[in-house]
């Protein structure tokens, strides 16, 4: 363990307090995993703690929370606790401190994170944590009812380890969270979302599992897990579909996971069945871009997120031509950055790739888009600031003010985008000189 972390047992040990290593260092240990953190607690209480050190933070007090510093480093001490009712579903109303580290393990989430250690006990595992690690078990600890309700939160990270660690709920556990499942929407969504982010990032296949737990926010999950997909382009229904395509997205990215996420869910209400019986989903983008406007905000996301996300989910199908023309159009008229579209080439690499044999025929296409879209915005000016001329030449060599120079400026830009090889001071001011009339005319 850190050095620090040693430090601070050994002089709680030596002042006569019992204490431990508690939670997910302890569990990461046993799994052969490197802690990032180390949780310290003890009989200890706060006053005490702080006595023993001479630079602590009274980090939570009334929860029994100290954080001591050593040598720049934080380490976070908490008294041995149990906990009263938990009337907001996420803090206790009551803390009551204790003795025994037994007694403070018993109000832990899981058995995983309900084992202790220390060097003299050696290992601290009431509730058999450790055979559950050996079995692949994610398993709440006491009644799994009781443990939801005193924090919501508790039924997505079951999810959460299940999907990280490659384990499964142990069967009682699974049935509490679908009897507590309604509680969710007492939870805040800023808790919410990063839980829902790393099970993207390890398992995405478990959500196929949990769509009550996202139903508050996204209740179209669900739609999406009861909507079918008969065609040849398909393997699978519309939500296996949307997750295996977050499978293909490596390295993974947050706001491309949510952009997939959220990518097919206007097929459920756009779906229509032909006489052969094969389904179609016509104008599904605008569908689930609207969908992605009222999530992102419902979600209370970055707002670069907010920003991008939806126009991932409306462009998700349009492989972006091969022409000069559409480029234009992407990048300048519609002011498209170019970390957008490499975002949407790779949306559309992750959506074509969960398809049938007979939809990744589309990835050829992708893959010359990508390569003509390389090719050209190599040479040629996409910005204003890529320009060999700016405002002052044009105000300097002509009679233009104002608003007329930006709008000469666009002109220019887009000359200079269809002829990459003109653009140096003496080409670009000939073109404004020679379109003056025009610039005049159009501007008057």
């Amino acid at each position: 363990m850190p050095e620090q972390v040693k430090t601070v047992m050994d002089r709680l040990t030596a002042a006569g307090h019992d204490c431990a290593l508690v939670g997910g260092c302890v569990r990461d240990w046993l799994l052969g995993i490197e802690p990032h953190d180390y949780d310290l607690a003890t009989a200890a209480r706060p006053e005490q703690v702080m006595a023993l050190f001479d630079h602590t933070i009274p980090t939570g007090l009334r929860h029994g929370t100290v954080t001591v510093l050593l040598d720049k480093t934080q380490v976070e001490v908490t008294t041995y606790r149990r906990e009263g009712t938990y009337s907001d579903n996420r803090h206790p109303d009551q803390v009551e401190f204790v003795e025994d580290v037994e007694q403070d393990l018993a109000r832990r989430d899981f058995t995983i994170n309900a084992m202790a250690w220390n060097p003299i006990r050696g290992l601290v595992d009431p509730f058999g944590g450790r055979q559950d690690l050996e079995k692949g078990l994610v398993r709440a600890v006491g009644d799994p009812v009781q443990r939801f309700e005193e924090d919501a939160l508790r039924m997505v990270r079951a999810w959460r380890f299940a999907a990280r660690l490659g384990f499964t709920l142990d069967p009682a556990t699974r049935r509490g969270i679908d009897r507590c499942q309604s509680r969710i929407a007492d939870v805040a969504v800023e808790r919410l979302v990063p839980e829902w982010l790393e099970i993207l990032r390890y398992d995405p296949g478990r959500v196929m599992d949990m769509t009550g737990l996202f139903a508050p926010w996204i209740p179209e999950l669900e739609f999406a897990r009861q909507t079918p997909q008969h065609s040849p382009y398909h393997y699978a229904g519309v939500l296996q579909h949307i997750l295996d395509s977050i499978r293909y997205l490596d390295p993974f990215d947050d706001i491309l996971a949510l952009a997939l996420l959220l990518h097919d869910l206007g097929k459920p209400e756009t779906r229509t069945t032909s006489a052969g019986g094969r389904d179609h989903f016509k104008g599904h983008p605008i569908a689930g871009q609207t969908i992605a406007l009222r999530v992102v905000e419902e979600l209370k996301l970055p707002s670069a997120w907010k920003k991008v996300i939806p126009q991932l989910v409306l462009h998700h199908d349009d492989i972006l031509p091969r022409s000069l023309e559409a480029i234009f159009r992407l990048r300048i008229t519609e002011g498209w950055s170019d970390e957008w579209v490499r975002m949407l080439f790779r949306v559309q690499y992750c959506d074509i790739m969960a398809h049938s044999s007979k939809g990744r025929q589309r990835l050829e296409r992708l893959k010359a888009s990508q390569a003509f879209y390389e090719e050209q915005t190599a040479s040629r000016p996409l910005s204003l600031k890529e320009l060999a001329i700016d405002g002052r030449d044009i105000m300097t060599y002509t009679g233009l003010r104002n608003r007329q120079i930006s709008q000469a400026l666009q002109a220019v830009l887009e000359y200079a985008w269809y002829h990459p090889e003109k653009n140096n001071r003496l080409d670009l001011l000939t073109f404004v000189l020679r379109s003056l009339p025009r610039l005049e005319g159009g501007m008057a």
